[in-house]
């Protein structure tokens, strides 16, 4: 038996595929049913992506608490949801909550350990991209193979290079110099004056002497999140894993958070003389909130979900008193069934 305070008076049979159910109300009286009944709401996975897009505005806004509250609203609806996991793992790490981060990582590894192992290399990336301590000198670096992989700052807008990517170029040969058996990887792909900008940090390292056979581009990406992306599957491609990334101060960590979020290790850095005391503190984790944004977006995690259609169910008539019991039941979508 189930009390409903607020019941019209009516009359309403539930026809399933395998039985039917009765139900009979007065005002304020109890309902009988013949057995035991189940609300079913089908507006669940609707709630789940609602709550899902709030939690990744509050991320946004790097404000991890409230983020969290509401991905626990997500994981109480859809608690297979692994995109959620992750997120509740990688944010949970930026408001020092190891048990949460534990407990969500062990959960997405029964579900998909792939992803898990997704969601640490943002957690694992982050923390080292936070204590990277810009340097001009050209990285040592023991793996192999091992990439170096050079940046792009943007054209200007008659299709010349800027000074920064110049000084990125130059950064990078020295650590060519330093490395002469590694490839080198030039990323960037918004063109100018119908010049890709990788095509010209290509076409600057030729007239400064480096073989063509040693330079690969990347002439897709847009930001530094598909740096990362489209270099990792050039990357994955020759059986690289693990690169020394050339950049400015200012943009090192969240070029090597980005990198690490997409699988690949980031094994040193080098960088431009640009504002470098400026950037030499390692990041407080107040810091780490922007590049751990950034770093769940080159992971492949999506920034908002499209909440699904209702499930089309059989109501009556839109004035008719079954719906008005099945509106106060379960919402303005849902539907009843019998316990099998």
């Amino acid at each position: 038996m189930i009390s409903l305070a607020r019941a019209s008076t009516l009359s309403l049979v539930l026809l399933s595929a395998t039985a039917s159910l009765t139900i009979a109300a007065q005002p304020g009286a109890p309902i009988e049913a013949a057995g035991p009944v189940r609300v079913i709401n089908a507006a669940t996975e609707a709630d789940a992506a609602t709550f899902y897009n709030s939690a990744q505005a509050r991320f946004a806004a790097h404000d991890a608490i409230t983020g969290l509250a509401a991905l626990e609203r997500v994981l109480a609806i859809t608690p297979n949801d692994a995109e959620a996991l992750a997120l509740q793992a990688i944010w949970a790490e930026q408001a020092n909550d190891a048990v949460t981060r534990d407990a969500a990582l062990g959960r997405l590894a029964d579900i998909d350990p792939p992803f898990a192992q997704t969601a640490r290399d943002v957690i694992n990336g982050v923390d080292a991209a936070a204590r990277i301590v810009p340097s001009t000198s050209p990285a040592v670096v023991e793996a192999s193979p091992v990439a170096i992989v050079i940046l792009g700052h943007g054209l200007r807008d008659d299709g010349t290079m800027a000074p920064e990517l110049i000084k990125r170029l130059t950064a990078g040969l020295a650590q060519a110099y330093a490395n002469p058996g590694a490839p080198i990887y030039v990323t960037g792909g918004a063109p100018k004056r119908g010049i890709i900008e990788a095509a010209a940090m290509q076409q600057w390292l030729l007239d400064h002497g480096v073989p063509a056979s040693r330079i690969t581009t990347e002439d897709r990406s847009t930001s530094t999140v598909a740096n990362a992306q489209n270099t990792t599957r050039l990357l994955q491609q020759a059986g690289i894993e693990d690169v020394v990334l050339v950049t400015s101060p200012s943009h090192v960590r969240r070029a090597a958070a980005n990198f690490a979020a997409t699988g690949t290790l980031v094994a040193g850095t080098t960088t431009t003389d640009t504002e470098l005391a400026a950037f030499l503190a390692p990041y407080t984790k107040a810091q780490q909130a922007g590049i751990r944004l950034e770093a769940t977006r080159a992971a492949g995690i999506p920034k908002s979900k499209q909440a699904p259609p209702p499930p089309a169910t059989h109501t009556g008539s839109g004035d008719s008193p079954a719906a008005d019991l099945l509106t106060t039941l379960t919402g303005a979508s849902g539907s009843l069934e019998p316990v099998q």
